[in-house]
């Protein structure tokens, strides 16, 4: 029984480390990734309403190790809202108000990214792994409109620092193409997203309207996406080419020399 148990032992250890070195062959270079979605903006204007825009853009991962890497995003974003689209049985305040913007934003930013299992291409068993981000993004206007006057003077979309976090899944469709879904949560360091702060106020009809003092304005986005792993295989090295014998070599060619006689060919019958 014991000499079973040894042998079973050393069976399943050799099994394990035959089975790491085969997920070691395939090593992870980086990523690249488009995706198309869906998002929205949560600040002062039109509180109770939420207002979907079509979002899209790409990144690129490098993979430091098997569950983390580092993660360049670019997106162009859409952010809006309408107070008089607010019901005014819902918010006659809101409605009052009238107020609207709409941005169009470049979103650029830099994420840390963990897996949450082993993700392998082309394994069976590694071919699935829901992931986490979060880092620090930057926000700048691309295309702006809003009604909004302060002090008789338009105001201009800012330029804003974001904090991004990310929460995601991958699935391997086939070879070093992947599949990709994720929802991605920003707070921003400004309260001017929508051009209207908790401290400003606006005139409108004889009623100066206040904001819903909300704080920092947020928003999210929803997207799906392909992406492709630049993976680098490794394979047993290739076996050495026999080397072709040259017919004027060394080895081959025939000597000058002529063989030497022993003792006994002196006797030999001529």
């Amino acid at each position: 029984m014991r000499k079973q148990f040894i042998f079973l032992f050393f069976l399943l250890f050799f099994t394990n480390v035959l089975r790491a070195q085969y997920l070691q062959l395939i090593e992870n270079k980086g990523e690249f990734g488009v995706f198309a979605g869906q998002a929205s903006y949560n600040g002062d204007l039109a509180p109770n309403l939420q207002f979907l825009s079509t979002n899209f853009g790409g990144f690129y991962k490098r993979q430091l190790n098997d569950y983390v890497g580092l993660r360049l995003n670019y997106e162009i974003l859409p952010l809006g809202a309408f107070d008089s689209l607010t019901a005014n049985n819902m918010n006659a305040y809101v409605h009052g108000r009238s107020l609207f913007f709409k941005t169009t934003y470049h979103d650029i930013s830099l994420m840390t990214e963990f897996y949450f299992l082993k993700f392998i291409n082309g394994n069976q068993k590694y071919r699935f792994s829901p992931y986490l981000g979060f880092g620090v993004g930057y926000l700048s206007p691309l295309k702006d409109t809003s009604n909004y006057m302060l002090a008789g003077k338009s105001t201009k979309a800012p330029n804003i620092i974001t904090m991004p976090i990310n929460l995601g899944f991958k699935y391997n469709l086939v070879g070093s193409f992947n599949l990709f879904g994720e929802f991605t949560y920003r707070f921003t360091s400004s309260d001017q997203l929508d051009h209207f702060g908790d401290k400003d106020s606006y005139l409108n009809g004889g009623i100066n309207y206040q904001a819903s003092t909300s704080g920092k304005d947020q928003f999210f986005s929803a997207k799906l996406g392909l992406s492709y792993n630049f993976l680098r295989i490794f394979g047993p090295d290739p076996k050495p080419k026999a080397k072709r014998k040259n017919l004027f070599s060394k080895t081959s060619k025939p000597s000058d020399k002529s063989p030497k006689k022993s003792l006994f060919s002196y006797f030999k019958r001529k």
